[in-house]
């Protein structure tokens, strides 16, 4: 299935946490159809992240909705009631983002749907999660030059999410996973301060662009490692997106190393000479590094 979600003012928050996140009901009490979507969300699907005029990329959903509080990291403008459900889904960016212009030129042509999140006069509608036809979701993909083939073949398939739909935490092991994604805007703060507020590699400061990298994934941590300090690098986006994708790694004493798929003209183009290094890893950086540097590609 398709989404769409409009995250104008929780974007960067949620991107960060890796998770999709709307209120149970309004202040009056009621249910709103736009919240009450997030609870049809399965293993797979596929959700447009809408935000500020731009369609910016599309999240896969990693998990079934679970309950959980409004997470602290939300601005104090966002004046949503406590109670919400909550998903964990998995961010990836456009190579170029879409203006709405651009897609309303094409979804126009379509059957709109039910609850569109489009309106007659081509501006968004005000809501969070809207369900989309397949037929728009493929006009989106191919407008951003996405193969949807390639897209689902990378996923996993509909038996292995049957399997893990089937395999949901626990009420327990759940709390724990709520408290873990609530604190992660509390995790950035610390890493900002552990790293002085600047890229471990390259001393950049400005705030706004930095990404609390976990050395072991997410994915793979226990509920403690992922909000252990010592887990985490404070990088730019590039030497993150390096980084997670174990394209380089580091030695205890700080050293770069490059994996073997960077040719001499990527390590040009991305302007990297060897030579950088993290100063002032601790001991519990180090183990961490030491498992992250068995996986460099």
């Amino acid at each position: 299935m398709y989404y769409w979600v409009n995250q104008g003012k929780t974007y960067k928050e949620e991107k960060e946490g890796g998770y999709l996140w709307a209120p149970l009901i309004n202040k009056s009490g009621n249910s709103v159809f736009h919240w009450e979507t997030m609870a049809n969300l399965m293993i797979n699907d596929i959700v447009f992240n809408y935000c500020k005029g731009y369609i910016v990329g599309y999240s896969v959903v990693k998990s079934l909705p679970y309950p959980t509080e409004k997470p602290e990291e939300f601005n104090s403008g966002v004046l949503w009631e406590d109670a919400g459900r909550m998903c964990d889904v998995e961010y990836n960016d456009f190579e170029n983002k879409l203006s709405l212009t651009d897609i309303t030129n094409v979804l126009n042509k379509l059957p709109s749907p039910k609850y569109s999140p489009i309106g007659i006069s081509s501006k968004v509608n005000q809501g969070y999660l809207y369900e989309i036809s397949d037929d728009w979701g493929t006009a989106i993909l191919q407008k951003a030059k996405v193969n949807s083939l390639k897209l689902f073949e990378i996923t996993i398939s509909q038996n292995e999410s049957n399997r893990i739909q089937n395999d949901l935490p626990d009420v327990t092991s759940r709390r724990g996973l709520v408290t873990s994604r609530v604190g992660q805007g509390a995790y950035r703060r610390k890493l900002l301060q552990r790293w002085d507020e600047k890229c471990a590699v390259t001393g950049c400061s400005i705030t706004e662009i930095l990404i609390a990298s976990h050395i072991k994934p997410w994915s793979e941590s226990n509920n403690k490692e992922r909000l252990d300090v010592d887990n985490g690098i404070l990088l730019s986006p590039l030497f993150d997106a390096l980084f997670d994708r174990h394209l380089i790694s580091f030695t205890n004493s700080g050293d770069i190393m490059v994996s073997n798929k960077l040719t001499k003209f990527n390590l040009r183009e991305f302007n990297i000479t060897g030579e950088e290094k993290i100063s002032g890893l601790n001991e519990g950086n180090k183990m961490y590094l030491e498992e992250h540097r068995k996986k460099l590609k």
